[in-house]
C-alpha cells in the first residue's frame, strides 16, 4: 500500500468515507486527523470503497479504524492486519473501540494484546444538559453564568467568526499561553495546537462547509472562542475552546452558547480527551459525561 500524507487536499477525497461510518470517536474526522498530522504524520490509503488511516506515534507506525461499511469492517481489519504482516512488523492499531476488541477477540483469539487508553477516552455529553445546565448537578455552572450575565450585562456579543476574526483569535491563544506559563502550567503540546489552530485559519474557506468557528466579544474585544463541527448528525464535536481565564463564567458561557446556538438539535456532545492532564481531566468530567468513547492500543503478540 502507497499511503498519502494527509493535507487540505485530501478532504474532497476522504470526506465520503468519514461520511460512511458513525464512529463517536473524535480521531474520525477530518478536521481532527488534519489538525494534527504534523504530530502524528498522519496518512491514507484508498481501497476499494474504504479507506486506512495511518499515523506515527514514538518512532512506530500504527493503524486506526479503517473507514469502511459495518458489514465490510471485519474484511477490511484483515486486510490491515496482513498488511503489518507483509512489512514484517507487528499488529500495532491505536484508537480502538471496545466492539471491534470484541470481534478481534473472536475472529484472532489470542493473537492480540489488548491496552485499555484511559487517557485517550472521549468525554460524551448528554448535549441538552450542556445547553440548560439544569439541576442540582449544574448549579455551579449556573451560578458562573449568571455572575457573568450580570457583571458583563450591555457589554458582550456572541459571533460566528470568519477570516476577519482570526487575528483576534490568535491574539487571545496568545495571552492565553502567557497565563499558562505565568502559573507553571504550559506544556509543549501547546505549540502543537498552535500549529493546529493555524491550520484551520489559513484553510478556512475549505474547512468552513463542516467547521464553524464561534466567538465571545466583551466591549468589543474577542475573550473566547470556540472550534467545531458536527461528528454526525447527531452528535457535535468540540475541537478547541480558549477564553480569558481571568473572566469568571467566560468558559462555561461559550460551552453552553456554542451549543446553543450552532448546534440546537445534537443528542450529544463529543468534547475529546483530557490525555492524562489533571487539570483537564477534572474541568472535563465537573460537565458530568453521560459516557465516554472507550480507546484501546491493540498490539500483535
Amino acid at each position: 500500500m502507497l499511503f498519502k500524507n494527509i493535507d487540505i487536499n485530501s478532504k474532497k477525497e476522504l470526506d465520503p468515507y468519514f461520511d460512511m461510518v458513525d464512529y463517536e470517536a473524535c480521531e474520525y474526522c477530518f478536521t481532527t486527523l488534519y489538525m494534527w498530522q504534523h504530530v502524528y504524520k498522519t496518512g491514507y490509503y484508498i481501497g476499494d470503497d474504504f479507506a486506512v488511516l495511518v499515523g506515527e506515534y514514538e518512532g512506530n507506525s500504527f493503524s486506526i479504524l479503517p473507514l469502511a461499511t459495518k458489514e465490510r469492517l471485519p474484511e477490511v481489519i484483515d486486510f490491515v492486519i496482513d498488511y503489518f504482516k507483509n512489512i514484517n512488523k507487528k499488529v500495532y492499531l491505536r484508537g480502538i473501540t471496545k466492539e471491534i476488541i470484541d470481534v478481534l477477540n473472536e475472529t484472532h483469539p489470542g493473537k492480540f494484546e489488548y491496552i485499555e487508553e484511559r487517557d485517550l477516552f472521549d468525554y460524551i455529553y448528554d448535549a441538552e444538559s450542556l445547553r440548560t445546565l439544569a439541576g442540582r448537578k449544574n448549579q455551579k455552572k449556573r451560578n458562573h453564568i449568571n455572575y457573568f450575565l450580570k457583571e458583563y450585562d450591555g457589554r458582550f456579543e456572541y459571533k460566528l467568526l470568519d477570516k476577519e476574526n482570526f487575528d483576534e483569535c490568535l491574539k487571545l491563544m496568545k495571552d492565553w499561553t502567557i497565563n499558562k506559563e505565568e502559573h507553571d502550567s504550559f506544556d509543549e503540546g501547546m505549540d502543537d495546537e498552535l500549529v493546529a489552530i493555524k491550520k484551520i485559519f489559513n484553510n478556512y474557506d475549505i474547512l468552513k462547509d463542516r467547521v464553524k468557528v464561534f466567538g465571545i466579544y466583551i466591549d468589543g474585544k474577542l475573550e473566547a472562542f470556540s472550534i467545531g463541527e458536527f461528528l454526525n448528525e447527531n452528535m457535535a464535536l468540540i475541537h478547541i475552546e480558549k477564553a480569558n481565564p481571568e473572566i469568571r463564567g467566560l468558559y462555561p458561557l461559550i460551552n453552553q452558547q456554542f451549543l446553543v446556538k450552532e448546534f440546537a438539535d445534537v443528542e450529544f456532545v463529543n468534547r475529546e480527551e483530557d490525555l492524562g492532564i489533571e487539570g483537564l481531566r477534572k474541568a472535563k468530567l465537573s460537565y458530568h459525561p453521560c459516557r465516554f468513547v472507550e480507546k484501546y492500543t491493540v498490539r500483535g503478540l
